[in-house]
């Protein structure tokens, strides 16, 4: 199985959480993986869509952000209020067409975006993935 996540280099705390959460998950299945990193700017990520993190997309939707209260968060590392605060910014990806960071791609398939799942959702998510190549 492949596994790629999408996100900034050097990797913002969501983008380290969603990697470290799908090779945890992996592991935990026994499921041999490829992992790779990829800079959401890189010509190979954009190959799957429009990719931005979530100031790209405030931007390009108009997306009203208190970017200095986001700042504050991001310094304690990744938390569920952080996905929270964006996501107005994956929402509005998701209706225009556009990734937003982090992604998580299984076997070159969007799995997740925007936002840091569960273990449990990933693990459901590379289970699905997997007996679709039985």
């Amino acid at each position: 199985m492949k596994i790629t996540v999408l996100g900034v280099v050097p990797p913002c705390p969501r983008c380290q959480r969603m990697y470290d959460l799908a090779h945890e998950a992996a592991h935990e299945l026994g499921i041999p993986v490829e992992m790779k990193k990829l800079a959401y700017d890189m010509d190979e990520a954009q190959q799957y869509g429009k990719v931005g993190t979530a100031h790209d997309v405030a931007e390009w939707a108009g997306i009203v952000i208190d970017w200095s209260k986001l700042r504050d968060i991001i310094t304690e590392g990744w938390s569920k209020e952080l996905d929270e605060i964006m996501m107005p910014c994956a929402r509005k990806a998701e209706e225009n067409g556009w990734l937003m960071t982090p992604v998580l791609i299984i076997d070159d398939k969007v799995a997740f975006m925007g936002y840091v799942p569960d273990k449990e959702d990933i693990k459901a998510a590379m289970r699905m993935a997997s007996s679709s190549h039985s």
